[in-house]
């Protein structure tokens, strides 16, 4: 057996605590989460973990980068299709589901009340151009056919559909329905775009 040099031994160990982190963090969030809980599941010890990583914050923010280069990346894959704008939507919310279930309210409130302000700005920017900026490019479409409610910008809509969609990304949707993600997705999706109610015309 080939023995590891002490830099891919190095590697493999930053990637056992950033794989425990972000498991953690998406699930509890930050304030929740400790070193030693992060050290006992990736079997090492506290030390070793500050080795790597100062404090729980860089070891935060590292976790944020690497997940958002990665959405961001399939994001792009997707945008790329120019598919119908009800079916972009789609595609986009059961990839985030099912390959990158982040809980997104909570990272929002960990940005805006856990961390460092001057760390604040920089997870705000990666949130933003990871999760914000796509969907208010899918409704930027339908706004030049004019097909949002009058007063309603692109950007508002965006921010309306995050909301909206966050609870399909809790742990506790899957116990008050057996239907498949996919299915939840698009009936979420259409209450959102044409209403729960008949209206008068």
């Amino acid at each position: 057996m080939v023995k590891r040099s002490r830099a891919e031994e190095f590697l493999i160990t930053r990637k056992k605590i950033l794989d425990a982190s972000r498991d953690l963090f998406m699930e509890k969030g930050y304030r929740s989460v400790s070193t030693r809980e992060i050290a006992v599941i990736a079997g090492i010890t506290q030390p070793a973990l500050y080795h790597h990583f100062k404090d729980k914050e860089m070891l935060y923010l590292e976790v944020v980068k690497q997940l958002t280069t990665s959405i961001q990346a399939d994001m792009s894959e997707l945008t790329e299709k120019n598919l119908p704008l009800e079916e972009s939507l789609n595609e986009m919310v059961v990839m985030l589901i099912e390959k990158h279930p982040t809980n997104i309210l909570l990272m929002i409130h960990d940005i805006l009340n856990e961390l460092k302000e001057e760390n604040q700005f920089l997870l705000y920017t990666l949130w933003r151009d990871t999760y914000l900026r796509p969907f208010e490019r899918v409704f930027e479409q339908f706004e030049e056919k004019g097909e949002l409610q009058s007063g309603i910008s692109a950007l508002r809509a965006a921010r309306f559909f995050l909301s909206a969609i966050s609870p399909l990304f809790s742990e506790m949707s899957k116990f008050e329905t057996a239907e498949p993600t996919s299915v939840r997705v698009a009936e979420t999706i259409d209450f959102i775009l044409f209403g729960l109610c008949k209206k008068e015309v």
